[in-house]
């Protein structure tokens, strides 16, 4: 019987304890997979990857289906959810940046209001030593056993004083490569995959999703045994939980880039004492809102710093809207970038202050058969157009995209005059966010410099 059957039975168990479990203040408790695609969960509609603890809370909660991340790689997007603030505002807009001690993170305040917090799992722009010691509790993974995630925030869990709330970022490294470590319980076959419409079809391509679905089932596992614990403990009712991801799937076109495969996010909430269980939004909703929206249901005045708004309206009525753009922003990864995107719910405008330079794969994707065989192809001059994008140089310094119709970014309307007043207007959007908190391009060669090849991925000798 999985897990997810068991739960029901459990919430209806513990439905007798709600109006006690209301009066205490909530448990938060946020999973967040590292480079999961939006499309690839069962409960966004999937026909093939199984994620039945997702689709259960999702089923019992609150699905969104226009959120979207501030970033498109992990550090300055991890950052912009701890702290509500973008990235360029955190001193971390990079990969592998940490946050500077003075960055207030809404944890603090967590903290500060009796609740016991933990950092379980991985720990991307959070491991500034001064930063990471504001967590009551840190516990980090081992990247070379990513099956060990859930016993390790099952032993967090145990540890936790129980007469605290608790507020867990429960970080799992599932589906980040590398591939084919540890065991799978019901793997995946490469028959059985859905190619993106961007990706090549190829036996190398298939193989590697399948691999990629294998990981993203883990996490669903993974999930699955922390329900079932917080059910045991009648503490499921009683804890705001969050699914989402860092940012897209570690594929081309796809994690690092400005468009709805990079930036959006599966986003569901959990949480009986509020939120009606099986609804769908398509409100507008981005990363920065993550802080205001816990403070704002547990009950503590927000920090000043926060530059999101609460979702708490939302969550009680679907239909409302809390905003009319988000913001998200694609810095160094690998590669030189300063890239800027406005969101809508009908569209993402693309601003590239670099559009001399290709726009390569994600780092890691670029070592890999199926990227190699793409690459050779597209030398060979039988890369069909519509998979080549990562090659092109030079690029549109903007591009346009009508989502509702264009899930995949592919057709650039930023040339096409019917879209000229769309495009003034995000311009402006952009312009005007820019100025207001200060986010202004410092030119080419103040930038993080590439330390790998644009076309091969191979690393680059260091000058001496």
């Amino acid at each position: 019987m999985l897990k997810a059957q068991i739960l029901i039975g459990t919430g209806a168990l513990l439905a007798g304890t709600m109006a006690v479990a209301r009066e205490k203040s909530p448990n938060v408790l946020i999973f967040i997979a590292d480079d999961l695609g939006w499309e690839e969960v069962g409960a966004y509609g999937h026909p093939v990857v199984k994620t039945p603890h997702v689709d259960w809370l999702a089923a019992h909660g609150l699905r969104f289906d226009n959120f979207y991340l501030a970033a498109s790689s992990s550090s300055p997007s991890r950052s912009a959810i701890l702290s509500g603030m973008y990235p360029c505002c955190t001193a971390a807009r990079n990969l592998h940046e940490d946050m500077p001690p003075y960055i207030s993170l809404f944890t603090d305040r967590l903290h500060d209001h009796g609740y016991h917090t933990m950092l379980v799992g991985k720990s991307h722009g959070t491991n500034n030593p001064t930063l990471r010691a504001r967590f009551d509790q840190v516990s980090l993974v081992d990247w070379s056993r990513p099956w060990e995630m859930a016993d390790l925030w099952l032993e967090a869990l145990k540890q936790r004083p129980r007469e605290k709330p608790f507020f867990l970022f429960a970080a799992s490294i599932d589906p980040h490569r590398p591939y084919k470590q540890g065991s799978y319980a019901h793997p995946y076959s490469p028959d059985d995959v859905v190619v993106p419409p961007y990706l090549q079809d190829s036996p190398e391509m298939r193989e590697e999703l399948a691999d990629y679905y294998n990981e993203i089932s883990r996490f669903d596992d993974h999930v699955g045994q922390v329900l079932e614990a917080l059910g045991k403990e009648g503490e499921l009712d009683n804890t705001l939980i969050i699914v989402m991801s860092d940012n897209g799937r570690p594929f081309p076109q796809c994690k690092t880039r400005m468009n709805v495969q990079g930036l959006r996010s599966p986003f569901i909430v959990y949480y009986p004492a509020m939120v009606k269980g099986g609804g769908v939004t398509s409100s507008l909703a981005s990363a920065v809102d993550i802080a205001p929206t816990i403070l704002d249901i547990v009950g503590i005045r927000r920090s000043a710093a926060l530059q999101g708004v609460s979702l708490r309206p939302v969550l009680e009525e679907p239909t409302r809207r809390v905003r009319s753009y988000a913001f998200a922003e694609h810095d160094w990864h690998v590669f030189r970038a300063y890239e800027r995107a406005v969101v809508t719910e009908e569209f993402i405008y693309v601003r590239n202050w670099l559009p001399h330079l290709s726009n390569p794969s994600v780092g890691e994707s670029m070592r890999m058969p199926a990227y190699k065989r793409m690459l050779a192809d597209y030398q060979a001059g039988t890369l069909p157009p519509e998979m080549s994008d990562c090659f092109v140089c030079p690029r549109a310094a903007e591009e346009l995209y009508a989502v509702p119709t264009d899930r995949h970014c592919m057709h650039d309307l930023s040339g096409d005059p019917a879209f000229g007043a769309t495009l003034e207007r995000l311009r402006l959007v952009l312009d005007v966010r820019q100025q207001s908190i200060g986010d202004l391009f410092p030119g080419e060669q103040r930038l993080k410099p590439d330390n790998a090849d644009r076309l091969t991925g191979d690393p680059l000798k260091k000058k001496k």
